[in-house]
C-alpha cells in the first residue's frame, strides 16, 4: 500500500494545517514507503541509532520506556497523524521505545534530510515546532497528573483527554469513542497496578461517570467526570502539522 500525500484523506481533516503546494512538495519528497505493522511489534527500539522518522497513518501506538526493574511506564498514546522517530530524525538516536497497539501502517519519511525543512519552508518549521510545543504541554499535564490525583482521578483525565484528541481527529462519536487499550496498558500509562485499575474502572462506572467495555469508552457524564478529574481541555496553539 502507498498512499500519495496529495490523496492523504488524514491531511482533510480540520485538525491538521492544510499545506501549501510548495510545502505538500516537500512532505512529498520525504516519504519513501508506506507499511504496515502487526499488533504488538516494536517500531522503534531504545538505544536505536539511525532509525527512520514515521507518520502513525492508521491505527494507535504507544510510546514507553522500561524501567531497571522491569516495569514498562507508558509514556503516550500516538493516533493517526502523530510522527514517531522524531527524536531519532533531530538526535541520531532515541532513549524511549514506541510499540504498535493495534495493527498499524506508517508513512516512512526518509526520503530526505528533516533539517532540509527548515531550509524549504520556515513557516512550515515553524508550525512544527508548534505542534511539538503543544505536545509537550499535554505531556507537562499528564506528569503534573500522576504527581498529584488518585488513580480514578488519573482515569478519569486519561479518558477524557483521549475522547478529545479522538474527537478532533473524527474518530469519536457523541459520547463514545474507540478504545482498544488493554487493561495492563492503561495500568502502565496511569503508573497503578492492575488492581488498582480495576478497582477506579469500577469507581467512575458506579459513580455513573464512564466505563470502558468492548474496547469502546463512553463518557456518560462529562461535565461531573472533568469536575472529578481536574481536566481541562488544552487551549490550542494552532493546527497540528502532519508530515
Amino acid at each position: 500500500m502507498f498512499v500519495p500525500c496529495v490523496a492523504c484523506q488524514l491531511r482533510q481533516k480540520s485538525l491538521f494545517h492544510q499545506v501549501s503546494e510548495k510545502e505538500l512538495d516537500f512532505v512529498t519528497s520525504l516519504k519513501s514507503a508506506h507499511i504496515a505493522v502487526p499488533q504488538k511489534t516494536d517500531i522503534v527500539n531504545a538505544g536505536e541509532v539511525g532509525g527512520s522518522l514515521y507518520t502513525l497513518f492508521g491505527g494507535w501506538a504507544f510510546r514507553y520506556k522500561t524501567l531497571p526493574d522491569g516495569k514498562r511506564q507508558i509514556l503516550n498514546f500516538l493516533l493517526p497523524g502523530d510522527l514517531i522517530g522524531l527524536e531519532s530524525a533531530v538526535f541520531g538516536g532515541v532513549e524511549h521505545s514506541v510499540q504498535s497497539l493495534t495493527p498499524v501502517s506508517l508513512c516512512v519519511l526518509d526520503g530526505r534530510a528533516l533539517q532540509d525543512l527548515f531550509n524549504a519552508s520556515a513557516e512550515l518549521a515553524l508550525n512544527l515546532v508548534r505542534t511539538l510545543v503543544e505536545d509537550q504541554r499535554r505531556a507537562d499535564e499528564r506528569v503534573t497528573l500522576l504527581g498529584h490525583k488518585n488513580g480514578p482521578e488519573r482515569l478519569g483525565y486519561l479518558m477524557l483527554e483521549t475522547f478529545d484528541r479522538l474527537r478532533q481527529r473524527g474518530m469519536a462519536n457523541g459520547t463514545w469513542c474507540p478504545f482498544p487499550v488493554q487493561r495492563q496498558q492503561l495500568a502502565d500509562s496511569l503508573g497503578l497496578s492492575r488492581t488498582h485499575l480495576i478497582r477506579s474502572l469500577a469507581e467512575l462506572q458506579e459513580m455513573g461517570l464512564a466505563t470502558i467495555s468492548s474496547h469502546t469508552l463512553a463518557v456518560i457524564d462529562r461535565e461531573k467526570l472533568a469536575a472529578f478529574s481536574g481536566y481541562r481541555p488544552l487551549e490550542r496553539t494552532g493546527k497540528r502539522i502532519i508530515l
